[in-house]
Parts: C-alpha cells; structure tokens; sequence
C-alpha cells in the first residue's frame, strides 16, 4: 500500500470535477489537506480544482464551482496527484477526452485516484490494470460480469493509484494518505479535528465487516451486510446461517432484540430501498430494476413496491420526473 511521496516536499493535488460530482467527497478529499497545514504551521498540501475544459461545474446537489481547464495545465506538469470525482451513475459519465490527459499523467508520473464513481476513469483508460482497487459498491457487481477486478475494500492505496467507494471513504482515504505522507500523529491530529474517531484501513473495515451506527453486535453487524451485499440474488436464512456460523434460531433472536423485526421483513426492506434508489438514480426500466433487487417476478415486485412507497414503481418515477420538470 504504498505511493512515491516524499515527507519533506509540497504536494500539489487536483481534484477533477465532473458535472454532478458529490459535493461533500469533493469536501472530504480537500479539507484534511488543510487541516493538516494549520497543524504543520505551514502550507505543505496544495490543492486546485478542474475540469477537463475548465469553467463552472454543477455539483448534484446544485452548487456551481468554478475550475481551472486540466487540458491547458497539463504542461505545466505541477500536479503530484490529481482524483477524480464524479455523479453516482457510471452509466451517465462523459468518457469521451478523459483517456489522453490522464495517460499523459501517467506517464509524468502523477499519482492518480478516484472517488465513487470517479475510478471508472482510471479503469476504461487502462490504468488500474496492475493495481487493487474500488469503486462506488453499486456498480461493483456490474463491473465484475464485464471482466474488471474491483474489490470490495473501503479504499485502496497501491502503486501510485488510490480509489475508494465514496461518501466518508473518501474522507478515510485522505487520512490514511497524510499517515503514510506525514506520519499516524499527523493523520490521528487531523482526524480528530474533523470528528473522525478512527483510523480506517482497508484491511481492518471491508465493506461485509463495516461498523454499525445503531451498536449492534459483531455478529448483527456480519448478517447484516451479508444482505446488504447480496441485493440482486437474496440469501436465504440457511445460507446466511451457514456463511455467519450462527443458528437460524440465533440470527432471529438477534433481529428481534436489537431492530424489532424478523430477518425477512428487514431484508426485504433492504432490496425495496435499493430499488428505490435505482428508480431514480438511474435509466433503468423497472423490469430491470427488478432483477437487480432481487424480484424473479415483476408482479410481486410491483406489490411489495407499492406497499412499501405508497405508489407502484413506475408511476412514482413518472411523478418525479413532473416535478423536476415543473
């Protein structure tokens, strides 16, 4: 898990904006990197921020920054790293023009990352070949029938390249990035300030052993994001029970003490959630959407939708789509 960093030197990084990035990991990449100069006294991290034409990008939830075109200031050849943040659907990215600078990066020997989505960049421009590395968990499975290698890690830093799955990962990456930069005081300081009570690596918090926020116990924790990982092709109890290493009788204990349902309704509610989220996150027909959550028959799928949102599937898209249009 290492990068060419050197400790003593000023790091200039770019962040790469693509229109509908996430504001808060665009957020997380930048604020540790000043945090971490306050308590250094001085400006060791610097930071800019692009786009591959330069001008105003709309952030998704609407807020508009202004950027430097990375196109024109690849000459300059000053940037040590540059990550790549991007929207949630890698179905919607603008590929076309990406691969040329980001070889040219490369080959200067630029470190090169992502956030979310943003590693799909990386990916398609064959630069992630001889790397582990992650991406936004949705589109792992996806990736995977398409023959890349994405793992499950929170984050991976290896090689020169460093990628993980978004949201407070980012946040994650950018402090385990200070620690082998600047050393654990530095990343422990840093993280401090910003309310972050842990050091995450990817060996210590996989994405089917992640914490909790509700305190459950370990074994919860583990049933849980065995469902959670298995959204499109359900689990039954028995398997579930087999991979854990807990009873049947055990796991449904657990369920009824610590969330007050059974294990069915919670992963059913799980399936209906990430259906929800793809019905508007993504083009998707319903039918699809289905199969994804896990629904081998599209009428029970409409049923359980409707039971659970109010609407069936496809009327409640219809909805949103008139009021953003209104």
């Amino acid at each position: 898990m290492s990068l060419n960093i050197i400790s003593n030197k000023n790091w200039q990084l770019g962040a790469l904006l693509i229109p509908g990035y996430n504001l808060a990991e665009m957020s997380h990449i930048v604020e540790p990197l000043k945090v971490a100069n306050h308590h250094l006294g001085h400006e060791l991290y610097r930071w800019k921020l692009f786009s591959l034409n330069g001008g105003p990008v709309l952030s998704s939830c609407g807020i508009q920054i202004d950027t430097l075109p990375l196109t024109s200031y690849l000459a300059l050849d000053q940037l040590d790293a540059i990550v790549i943040c991007a929207t949630q659907d890698i179905h919607q990215l603008p590929l076309q023009g990406f691969t040329a600078p980001l070889t040219r990066l490369a080959e200067n020997g630029t470190l090169l990352g992502g956030v979310g989505t943003g590693p799909y960049y990386l990916y398609r421009a064959g630069l992630l070949d001889d790397c582990r590395w992650t991406i936004d968990h949705r589109h792992l499975g996806d990736l995977r029938q398409q023959g890349a290698t994405p793992n499950r890690a929170i984050f991976n830093v290896n090689n020169n390249r460093f990628t993980c799955q978004g949201g407070s990962t980012s946040l994650d990456m950018m402090l385990h990035i200070i620690h082998l930069h600047h050393g654990k005081s530095l990343a422990i300081a840093v993280a401090e300030e910003m309310n972050c009570g842990i050091l995450r690596t990817p060996k210590e918090h996989r994405l089917d052993n992640k914490i909790s926020p509700y305190g459950w116990p370990n074994s919860l924790q583990q049933v849980a994001s065995l469902m959670e990982n298995n959204i499109d092709e359900p689990l039954s109890l028995s398997e579930i029970s087999g991979y854990a290493g807990l009873g049947k009788r055990q796991i449904q204990r657990l369920f009824k003490v610590y969330i007050g349902i059974s294990p069915s309704i919670y992963y059913l509610e799980k399936r209906l959630n990430h259906a929800h989220k793809l019905l508007f996150e993504s083009e998707f027909t319903v039918e699809k959407i289905a199969i994804h959550s896990g629904f081998s028959s599209l009428p029970s799928f409409y049923k359980c939708y409707k039971k659970r949102f109010g609407l069936p599937p496809l009327k409640a898209r219809h909805q949103k789509a008139l009021m953003w249009s209104a």
